[in-house]
C-alpha cells in the first residue's frame, strides 16, 4: 500500500470569523497513514466560533475548502466533521484515506 502523509500543512482547521487574535490548535500535528486507513484530527479554538471550516492545503500552498461546519455533525463523502461550539472544539474524521489526501 502507498503511504500517505497528512501534516499540519496538509489538513488545516481554521476559524473563519471576524475575530482578531483567534488561536487554533490542531492535534495531532502530523499523520502518516497507509492507504485505506482511518484518521481523526482534533481542533480547539480560543473563542466562540460562528463559522468553522476545514481546509486542505496543497503542496504549493493553495487552500481547498473541505467542509463548512458551524455546529453539529456534517458528512461529505469520506469526511465527517463534528463541531461543538460551546466546548470550542471540532473534529475531522477521514475514512478510507487515499493518496490524494497527501499534502
Amino acid at each position: 500500500m502507498k503511504r500517505l502523509l497528512c501534516s499540519l500543512l496538509g489538513l488545516l482547521c481554521t476559524q473563519v470569523c471576524w475575530v482578531k487574535g483567534q488561536q487554533v490548535q490542531q492535534s495531532p500535528v502530523s499523520l502518516v497513514l497507509q492507504e485505506g486507513e482511518e484518521a481523526e484530527l482534533q481542533c480547539n479554538f480560543s473563542t466562540s466560533a460562528t463559522r468553522l471550516q476545514w481546509f486542505f492545503q496543497r503542496p504549493e500552498g493553495s487552500l481547498v475548502s473541505l467542509l463548512y461546519n458551524p455546529s453539529g455533525t456534517k458528512k461529505s463523502g469520506r469526511l465527517t466533521s463534528t463541531t461543538v461550539t460551546r466546548e470550542q472544539r471540532s473534529s475531522l474524521h477521514i475514512s478510507s484515506s487515499q493518496t490524494t489526501d497527501s499534502g
